[in-house]
């Protein structure tokens, strides 16, 4: 069959899973995919919940018994982020969120002028039981703001139960709350709020807490941030706390874990800047363990003890157990680690340092997509963009035709001209697809003193886009030229070009300003020079309404697609690049 009459089978492509985490060594798979946390029962079992139920084994995990956790269930359904005790009375606490409660304005519209704060709401709950996880009390609701994640929950020596919670805040960014209890959960305080002080997205603030009692009985608490630490306070009562400061831990944007040990020491699990990237903040890659015998003032080494390296790879939100003594249970909420390993075996083997694979030299002959950060790859943020979207596709249909990727983020028509030989011309391709407009177009209020124009002028995109394509044609490749996705308002963008010219109150006060008229200058150029264009930004909108969306539902963070976005590039580029190549 003829290569254009198969690209009519190519249009569904199938997402891979990502790979199982690398183990330390001396780790070994635990038996089950429950996730944490954990507690020891009396009979010295396992416990472990999940959205319903309780769930309890007493054979080292191999097999589970379930038991529900509400009598109604139509009413709660617990969070994949939640906490569990099990105190020395022999009660055992739950904390999480009530996803059922869970509510949010239509298109989150997260910080913008006519929503409110106060219309995010997913309650923070209690529960007990006092027979060992096999029935459970009414649920004790704490608090009915939004929570972005719970996951640490102890006894002090004096009996006390300190909780660690989080709300959103009026500035719209999530503060730390504390919570305590003196009758073993029945009822609780409210303790202070912990602020740091900084951004005003959905996941900004100082969060996603873990708390430890110290020797002397005063309690210590490190933070996520966005700093690149994770930020530490002191309590001695769970109550009050003071000292709120950034910790010398390394950290990117993710949550600690810390736990007592059995031998006195305080293990601290968490991510870790990878070591091939130590100034990556945001890289979930890796996730390190470390031990403090003084009480916090100082940490060993961290010990990788998981990694997935893939696209997107990740090994966080950790729980950390330790089953008998030295014998630790290591699960994670996001890339479905479940792993023990102990504590004596921690030296005796490393996981290499990653290297990231040469890059692939593209051969003559293939697909080029060439533009901006729309185009790039985006590990951890999307799954495939869409030109690997595209040679999955073509390869499913068993076309040769490779595809590469040039897109550079921040890239304008000006840069695309001074790397065309280098990233381009010099592979001898087949077809070159363009995308470039929004960096052109781009007024950087944001600076100092603020831009008023844009980056590139119109004129001279237009000049760009002209030699560009006659340089492409000159080689004897053929050329697509794609105008850009719409762009939408988020809590960030608006932060950062939110002012004047730009009219942040407007849902297409980006476009309107500049990006429209860059888009509608490509469409004349394309008639112009009689080059094939495909249309993304006149397809969105019907594109989401038949996904059951809007177009924000096909955007990453207002600017750069998702995968739905990038879905929809492929399924257009197809058939257009089958006009070029047949």
């Amino acid at each position: 069959m003829k290569l254009a009459a198969l690209f009519s089978f190519a249009l569904s492509v199938v997402l891979s899973h990502a790979a199982d985490p690398q183990l330390h060594p001396k780790g070994s798979k635990l038996p089950f995919t429950h996730q944490g946390p954990f507690v020891t029962t009396a009979d010295g079992g396992v416990l472990c919940i999940d959205s319903k139920n309780a769930l309890r084994s007493v054979d080292e995990g191999l097999t589970w018994a379930a038991s529900p956790l509400f009598t109604d269930p139509s009413k709660f359904a617990v969070s994949n982020e939640r906490a569990l005790l099990r105190t020395r009375e022999g009660v055992i606490i739950s904390a999480w969120m009530n996803g059922v409660e869970r509510r949010q304005p239509e298109g989150w519209k997260w910080g913008e002028k006519e929503v409110s704060w106060k219309d995010f709401i997913l309650p923070t709950y209690t529960s007990r039981s006092t027979d060992d996880g096999l029935t459970w009390e009414t649920p004790v609701k704490l608090s009915e703001p939004w929570c972005g994640c719970i996951h640490s929950l102890i006894q002090m020596k004096s009996g006390r139960i300190v909780l660690v919670g989080q709300e959103i805040i009026p500035e719209w960014r999530h503060a730390t709350v504390m919570f305590v209890s003196d009758d073993l959960g029945k009822s609780w305080q409210r303790g202070d709020v912990l602020d740091y002080g900084i951004g005003a997205h959905d996941h900004a603030g100082s969060i996603e807490g873990s708390v430890v009692e110290r020797e002397d009985g005063s309690l210590y608490l490190l933070l996520r941030t966005e700093s690149g630490f994770l930020w530490e306070a002191t309590s001695k009562d769970g109550l009050k706390w003071e000292g709120l400061k950034q910790s010398s831990i390394s950290s990117v944007t993710c949550c600690p874990q810390m736990a007592r040990l059995a031998d006195g020491r305080i293990a601290l699990l968490w991510n870790a800047p990878p070591r091939h990237a130590p100034t990556n903040k945001t890289s979930r890659a890796e996730l390190s363990l470390s031990f403090s015998g003084d009480e916090g003032a100082t940490w060993s080494s961290p010990v990788i003890v998981a990694a997935n390296y893939e696209g997107g790879g990740r090994v966080s939100y950790p729980y950390l157990y330790e089953r008998s003594p030295g014998e630790l249970w290591i699960t994670t909420m996001q890339g479905g680690l479940r792993m023990k390993v102990n504590t004596a075996d921690l030296n005796s083997g490393v996981i290499p340092v990653f290297k990231a694979p040469a890059a692939e030299i593209p051969k003559a002959g293939g697909i080029i997509m060439f533009g901006d950060s729309t185009t790039a790859a985006r590990p951890g943020a999307v799954k495939k963009v869409y030109p690997e979207r595209v040679e999955e596709a073509l390869q499913s249909i068993g076309s040769s035709l490779p595809v590469y990727n040039a897109g550079i983020g921040g890239s304008t028509t000006r840069d695309a001209l001074k790397r065309l030989e280098r990233d381009v011309l010099r592979h001898k391709p087949r077809v070159v697809v363009m995308q470039f407009g929004i960096n052109d177009s781009a007024v950087d209020v944001w600076k100092t003193p603020p831009a008023t124009e844009p980056r590139v002028p119109l004129a001279e995109y237009r000049d760009n886009v002209r030699q560009l394509t006659a340089s492409v044609r000159k080689s004897g490749a053929g050329v697509i030229l794609m105008t850009t996705n719409p762009i939408r308002w988020t809590s960030l963008l608006r932060d950062r070009y939110g002012k004047a010219p730009y009219d942040p109150d407007s849902e297409e006060g980006f476009d309107s300003l500049n990006l429209a008229g860059y888009n509608d200058a490509l469409r004349e150029l394309a008639k112009e020079l009689e080059v094939p264009i495909v249309d993304v930004r006149t397809a969105y909108a019907g594109f989401a309404a038949g996904k059951g969306t809007t177009v924000d539902g096909l955007l990453l963070d207002g600017m750069h697609p998702n995968d739905l976005g990038h879905e929809l590039v492929a399924e257009m580029l197809l058939p257009a690049i089958r006009n070029v190549v047949r």
